[in-house]
Formats: structure tokens, sequence, C-alpha cells
């Protein structure tokens, strides 16, 4: 199988990726109904800066039968619940750290303007990023293929270099479409793995795994069976001269 790409410039989603928080709310409306009301027309609207925050509130009330002033509560509650992912962010700093300067990181959210800014109030590294992409400013937005191409132009990139993590297939997909490498955020522990391969070269990885498993480098089987033999591990050492 031919190795990916090696990738200088990765580009986050911001919620449900660098930031989790819940549809659970103090108010009327349901977490179920909640999510109907952020995947609505209105809302994408919303988030592309056609609408004012007022006025969103007012389109949504009407379209669900909700108070407006309810919809605003309930929007508050789900602020209020953001929480950055520090660890994961951490990580990213690592690989920053790892790649000696040459690694970019930007973020890519479909996100309003008054959302955007509690979310830079909470207590995040926002240092990490060289720009934050968001729908409110650009005016469009994920998976619409004129953001990603926005995007691509602004930071001047060819699509090849670049690695996108999104928890929603569909804007995945639409980058993969572009010849961007796309990660679904589904499983932590494999996005690592994934951004890694992505962003290290194949002899470095190879490295880090003997240093990581230093001391436990006896054979498995495609099954997982460990092999008691020192054979394989007189091989590594005989090629690393590293005890």
């Amino acid at each position: 199988m031919p190795l990916p790409p090696r990738c200088r410039i990765l580009v986050f989603d911001l919620g449900d990726v660098l930031f989790s928080w819940s549809p659970v709310t103090s108010t009327s409306i349901s977490p179920k109904l909640l999510k109907r009301i952020l995947s609505s027309t209105v809302w994408r609207e919303y988030e592309c800066g056609r609408h004012s925050e007022d006025e969103c509130y007012r389109l949504v009330g009407g379209k669900f039968s909700l108070d407006p002033a309810e919809v605003r509560r309930a929007i508050v509650d789900a602020r209020a619940s953001l929480v950055p992912d520090n660890v994961f962010i951490d990580f990213i700093r690592e690989l920053q750290t790892e790649a000696r300067g040459t690694l970019r990181i930007f973020a890519m959210s479909n996100i309003s303007a008054p959302d955007y800014e509690v979310a830079r109030g909470k207590p995040a590294d926002w240092s990490i990023f060289e720009r934050v992409f968001t729908s409110a400013d650009a005016g469009m937005r994920k998976p619409d293929l004129c953001f990603y191409k926005f995007v691509l132009d602004e930071i001047k990139a060819d699509p090849t270099s670049v690695v996108f993590v999104d928890d929603r297939f569909e804007n995945v997909l639409a980058a993969r479409s572009l010849g961007i490498n796309g990660i679904v955020f589904d499983d932590v522990q494999r996005v690592r793995q994934a951004l890694r391969y992505f962003v290290n070269e194949p002899e470095g990885r190879g490295q880090a795994f003997l240093k990581d498993r230093a001391g436990r480098l006896e054979s498995e089987t495609n099954l997982g069976q460990t092999v008691p033999e020192n054979f394989a591990q007189l091989l590594i050492l005989e090629a690393t001269s590293d005890r």
C-alpha cells in the first residue's frame, strides 16, 4: 500500500472535535429538539451571518412554535456547557513541537459570530491556530465546497498537503472530493494515530513505536497473541544498536 503524502497543514473543526458541549438545558426544549433547531435552515443561515441573533431566535420560535426567549435561554445554556478538550489540544501542540515549526494549524467551523465570541472566551490554547475560519465571517459553511476552496486559497495550500478533521462524515467527504486528506473524528485514539500517520515520516513513526514499546517488543500474531521468543528482539537490537 502506498504511503500517504507527508502533510504539513492540519485543519480542525471546533464543535465536537476540539470542544464538547451538552444539548441538555434547563428549558422545556429537549436535547432532540435543540439538535433539530441547530440543523434547521434558519440556523444555518444564522451561522453564515444572514440573520442577527434576535432575528434568528424569532424565526426559530416561529418555525418550531416556541417562545423566542425560551430558545435564547436554551442556547445560553448550551454555550455555558462548551468545554475545550485540552488533552487533545495538547496533543496537537505536541505534533507542532515534533515538526519543529513546520506544521501549520488552522480551524474551520460552522459557527455564528456570537457563539464564536463565547468560544473564544473559553480557557483553551487558541495560540496553536495560525488562523480560525468561521462560517460567520466567510458567509458560507461546510459542506459547501466553496468554503473549502476559500480556505485553501487563503492559506495558499495544495489540497494533498492538508489534513481535515471533522466529526461529520458529510463534511469530511466534501473535503476529500477536493483532494484534501479527511479524517472523521469518531474515536480519539484512532484520530491521534491517523494524524501521526499523515504528519510524521515513516522512519520517525517506527522509532517512536520502538521507544514506546521498549522492553515489550515480543512478536505478536495477527490475532494479538504474544509469541515468547528472542529472535525478533535480537534483530531489532542489531538494527538499532539501542538496548
